[in-house]
Formats: structure tokens, sequence, C-alpha cells
């Protein structure tokens, strides 16, 4: 049979939109691979937080270089066009027409100034500095995030991989035990078991296949990527194992701490603004004004007249606030309180600061000697797997033994996996906690 012209146009048009959507629904579920660095990178350039702090940042930046603008004067123009409701002038004569216009102009500049503003300017620059700390710990925040993040799933994934493998071995020892039963080497009862330990995995492994799934759009949100990018992670859980000594990184890295820094800082800031209000009350204002203001009346003069202008200097003192009890006085006093609250926060930072190196120290070391001994305990549960399961197709070994020995290999497995994770995440901790990179 042959196709018309037509009847081919459309089958060819409907190949051309099949082709195109399959692209489409490629493009709509993109797979990206990345390693830690690379997930990380993608974090510091696509994370909205970050992105957020690092307006915050960037608006601190722009007050410290303009913070010159207080010594711009104060600076206005206007011009007025009047008329007089003067019939005559004082001295009787007629006022008619346009001798009852006139026109003015003004120019008027003040300046306004006090030893607090020297503060304030240090005040600026100082907020400034503390908020490149805060950008520091937002950006060590995220990257620990990221990395732990990334380790987090490399572990479900692998206890989704040992308990895939245990559900097929499981399998295989069931079609197994379904031929010895057909032969008359074990009696049906051994067959539920071992169907009914296929039937009960089956939930908890696709309970953890979600998981695994709600895990990685996380994390491609917390890198950046589109909600419907999956995320396939380039990398494995093996750590560097170091030995490291509580005292030295206590010395060496205690005073690096951002937090401690960020103290630091804010209290060079608070001590800076009772500074400032100290000379806003302490200190004359001085304020320097300069007026122009030419008018011509009539409305026709040749020339322009200044009549009204001025230039003066004002020394000023608000005794308001020198009294203790007045709304500045207190200011100052709960300036100079806040000021003794961050001297005790400092110091209580400081301690604990030290206190949680020692403690990541600690439980650093204490996970390399879990990693050693699980990674015996392995060795140990295959062993006695292998030989249960001999004795299991030997017919020696009771069923509920062979599933106790699985269970414990599988466990060991986890648990080196575990505690591995455990060091690392310790290890993250730990270097944002010194505030340094561990080799």
């Amino acid at each position: 049979m042959v196709l018309s012209r037509k009847k081919r146009t459309m089958i060819l048009a409907a190949c051309v939109l099949a082709f195109l959507a399959s692209a489409s629904a490629e493009d709509q579920s993109m797979t990206k691979k990345v390693t830690i660095d690379e997930a990380v990178a993608l974090a510091m350039e696509n994370n909205i937080q970050l992105s957020s702090d690092a307006i915050d940042l960037r608006i601190k930046k722009r007050a410290k270089d303009y913070s010159w603008n207080v010594f711009i004067p104060a600076t206005t123009a206007s011009g007025t066009l009047m008329q007089t409701n003067m019939k005559e002038t004082s001295m009787g004569t007629k006022l008619e027409g346009k001798d009852r216009w006139s026109e003015t102009a003004r120019l008027s500049t003040s300046l306004t100034v006090n030893m607090a503003l020297i503060e304030g300017l240090r005040a600026t620059r100082q907020s400034y500095e503390a908020g490149k700390i805060t950008w520091e710990q937002a950006k060590q925040d995220t990257e620990r995030n990221v990395r732990k993040g990334f380790y987090g799933i490399l572990v479900q994934e692998e206890s989704l991989k040992l308990a895939r493998e245990k559900l097929a071995a499981s399998e295989d020892r069931y079609r197994q035990t379904g031929v010895n039963y057909r032969n008359g080497l074990v009696p049906e009862l051994t067959v539920l078991k071992t169907q009914l330990a296929v039937e009960t995995q089956k939930p908890a492994l696709q309970q953890s296949e979600l998981e695994l799934d709600q895990l990685k759009r996380q994390f491609a949100f917390l890198i950046g990527l589109p909600v419907n990018t999956t995320v396939e992670l380039d990398g494995q859980i093996e750590p560097v194992i170091v030995s490291l000594d509580e005292n030295t990184l206590v010395e060496k890295n205690l005073g690096n701490r951002l937090d401690v820094g960020l103290l630091a800082k804010n209290l060079e800031l608070l001590n800076t603004q009772v500074r400032a209000k100290q000379f806003q009350i302490f200190t004359p204002n001085i304020t320097v004004a300069k007026d122009w203001a030419p008018s011509k009346q009539p409305i026709d003069a040749s020339e322009w007249t200044d009549n009204s202008g001025s230039f003066s200097v004002t020394l000023s003192f608000d005794l308001a606030s020198l009294i203790p009890f007045s709304q500045t006085g207190q200011s100052l006093a709960e300036a100079k309180d806040t000021v003794r609250k961050t001297e005790l926060a400092l110091r209580q930072a400081t301690y604990n600061a030290e206190l949680e190196i020692r403690n990541l120290a600690k439980k650093l070391e204490k996970y390399r000697a879990s990693i050693a001994t699980m990674e015996m305990n392995v060795a140990l549960a295959d062993k006695a797997y292998r030989l249960t399961e001999q004795g299991y197709r030997a017919g020696t070994i009771e069923y509920l033994d062979l599933k106790d020995a699985e269970n414990s290999l599988m466990e060991a497995k986890l648990g080196v996996i575990t505690e591995k994770y455990n060091y690392l995440s310790t290890l993250l901790d730990l270097e944002t906690a010194l505030n340094a990179k561990l080799n």
C-alpha cells in the first residue's frame, strides 16, 4: 500500500515531535556526577544562603567605603517668586503692578561636627571587619555541610549496597532451598523461612532507596543544582588517619578561631561606640553655616542684592545629656554594661573553644582505634559466615545460625563504614574548630 504525500508528511512530523519530546525529557531529568571538591565549588558559587551573606558583606563594605560622607555639608537651594500685600512702602510710596513683585534665590549650607564622628568612622570600619569574619564563618560552615553531606550519602549508598547484596544472597538461598525441597532434602518449613527472609527485606530496602533519593535531592539543593538534577557522587569513604596532639592543637590554633575572633572584633566595636557616646556627651558640637539669599525687588530691578545672607559658627552643648539619669546618660551606661557582658562572653567562648578542641581530638583518637578494631571484626565475621554457610549447605548448621552469621557480617561492615564516616565528620568539625586544615 502506497501512502499519500500528506500521510507521509504527518508521520514524519510525528517522529520529529517524538524525538524532541524524548530530548526534552532527558534535559528535564539531568544527571550530574561530582567529586567532593567540585561539590564544594558549586556550593560556594550557587548556595542561596551564602549568596545572601555575600550581600550583607557588600552592604557593610559600601558603608565603610563611603563613611566619609558624614562630612558632606547639608546643602539646600531654593527660589521664590513673591507678591507683597503692601499697597505702599513705609515712606508712603505707592506700590503698583510689578513693583509689588519680587524674586529671591537662596543657597544654604551647614556642617555640624563632633569628636564622635571620628569614632563613628572607626566603628564603620570595625563593623566591616566583623562582617568579613562572619562571611568566612558562612563559607566554612557551607563547606563543612557539603563535605558531611557528601560522605553521608556515600555511607547511605554503601549501606544500600550491602542490603542489596544480602537480599541477593537470600534470594539465591531461597532458590537453592526450593530445589532441595523438591528433591526431598529439606522440609517445607525451611523453604518458608527462606522465603520470609527474602520478603521481609524488600520493604526496608525500598525505604532505604527512598531515603537515599531524598538525601541526594537535598544535597543538590545545598550545592545549588536544579531540583530535577540527579546527583551521582564520585568518591569513597577512606579517611587518611592522622595522629594529633591536643596540647599542640590548642597552643597553635586557639587564637585563630573565627568565633573567638568575631567576639573580639565585636568587643572592639562596642568600645568604639562607648567612646563615641562619651565624645557626644562631653565635647561640644561645632556648626558652620553659610547662607546666600540674593533678591530683586521690584522684579525688574537691574541688580541682585543680598541683604539677608549670613555666615555663622556655632558652639553648642547638650546640657541635659550631662545628667547621669538622662536618656543619653542611661544609653552610655547600657553601652558600658554591654561591653562588660561581651568581655565575659569572650572569656567563656575561649574556654569553650579549648574544651571543644580537646574533646574533638579525643573523639578522633577513639574513632581511629575503633576503625582498626572493626576492620578486624569484619575479617572474623566474614570467615565465620563462610564457614557457617558451608555447614548449612552440608546440612550440619541450622538456618537460624546462618542468619545470625549473615547479620553479624553485615553489622560489622556497616560498623566500619559508620566509624569511618564518624572519623571524617569529626575531622571536619575539628578543622572548623581550629580554623585550619589538617593534612
